[in-house]
């Protein structure tokens, strides 16, 4: 029964792979999907898999908190500040 199930997640992997593969975010995203359903039915953590889209996240936080920062006088050190004229 489980061998059944598997190896039609893998027919469906397989094609899924040709189907997306024009589709950078699609492509990335199906594979993750796979990995995790094999780290599910072996038991492992599937934490890892969504380590770098948090790190995107992060960065994407990051960068708009400076942005917001930047439009306030005052809140950053004029030596922080991108647009410094010194130079």
């Amino acid at each position: 029964m489980k061998l059944t199930i598997f190896s039609s997640q893998i027919k469906v992997f397989v094609e899924g792979l040709f189907a997306m593969n024009q589709d950078l975010a699609k492509f990335r995203e199906h594979i993750r999907d796979f990995l995790i359903q094999i780290r599910e039915f072996a038991g492992e953590n599937t934490f890892d898999l969504f380590l770098d889209q948090k790190e995107e996240e992060i960065r994407q936080a990051t960068l708009e908190k400076r942005k917001r920062q930047e439009n306030v006088p005052g809140v950053l050190n004029p030596h922080e500040r991108e647009d410094n004229m010194d130079g």
